[in-house]
């Protein structure tokens, strides 16, 4: 198998009947097969196995080179989560109470952590702890139980600058990889692809990254992330806490004819409300929230909410 085609994301269990990611173990049945887990739906009531040795999922983190395989039956929307920013005096509750509630509810709903989850300013850094309304280690705490609800749904964490760069200066580890190792995902160090099978034939690529660039023209970074991912068909990029969704149309050859072919470019966006450093640097206010991305058999939708 190709070295660059080795990681396949598992998944959580989900119903078979109904889709829904709501199970619960049943106990361990002897079968033909060998043990099978049993499980009932807590959505439609009704009960499936699996293989006991399906539960024996070791996740491992994404290096540069290799890609995340997302395998879903049907179409699939992924809700981008980039700068929560959780912990923050800024930090937007009502707003990732409403990301939490919209997946929760859509049982086709995927989500991804992309970076900067918690505000994470440790003691005697170059910024004041003011900033923040606990303590690094309460946020790491609480933000995993804020998103419990949609654990399940979560298919890998990022780090950014503010979790990943700050502790593995800092501190020499990484507490972004340390999140994704305690929810069981895994875990993207840097940008790179994610492979999106909807069904037995298409497949869409998902390019992603936390982002680096704090310009006004969000474009020029992922201008920058298509030329180097050229097979990407969604770039999505954080940081900055721009806001917006763009097609970028070209023509490509179909056989003998030209065929229109769709890209799409995303600034993620952030939960953190317009904050004091903002202000004191006459940054623009931007608004709050995220982006989701469906994943068609023939095509990709992209909005922000």
């Amino acid at each position: 198998m190709d070295d660059q085609m080795n990681y396949i994301h598992p998944g959580k269990i989900s119903c078979p009947h109904c889709t829904s990611s709501k199970v619960n173990k049943n106990g361990v049945r002897n079968a033909n097969k060998g043990d099978m887990q049993e499980w009932k739906c807590s959505n439609c009531e009704k009960y499936f196995r699996t293989p006991v040795e399906n539960e024996n999922i070791v996740f491992e983190d994404i290096e540069p080179g290799k890609i995340l395989h997302c395998k879903f039956k049907q179409p699939v929307k992924i809700h981008g989560a980039t700068d929560v920013h959780f912990g923050a005096l800024e930090f937007h509750m009502e707003k990732f109470q409403e990301f939490i509630e919209e997946v929760d509810s859509d049982p086709n709903a995927r989500w991804f952590l992309n970076g900067d989850n918690i505000e994470f300013i440790p003691p005697n850094y170059k910024i004041s702890q003011r900033g923040q309304a606990m303590e690094p280690d309460d946020q790491h705490i609480q933000f995993i139980k804020l998103i419990e609800p949609i654990v399940d749904k979560l298919l890998f964490v990022r780090g950014g600058n503010h979790d990943m760069i700050r502790s593995v200066n800092l501190l020499g580890f990484d507490v972004s990889k340390v999140m994704a190792d305690m929810l069981k995902v895994p875990y993207f160090k840097l940008p790179g692809y994610t492979q999106i099978s909807i069904g037995k034939e298409m497949n869409w690529f998902l390019v992603s990254g936390h982002g680096k660039g704090g310009g006004k023209n969000g474009d020029l970074e992922l201008d920058k992330m298509s030329a180097v991912y050229s097979d990407g068909d969604a770039f999505f990029l954080g940081h900055n806490h721009q806001l917006y969704t763009k097609p970028i149309d070209s023509l490509i050859v179909d056989g003998e004819e030209e065929r229109l072919h769709r890209r799409w470019y995303c600034r993620g966006g952030s939960f953190l409300k317009y904050a004091e450093y903002a202000r004191y640097s006459f940054f623009p206010m931007i608004r709050t929230g995220w982006v989701t991305m469906e994943f068609n058999e023939d095509s990709i939708k992209a909005w922000t909410n």
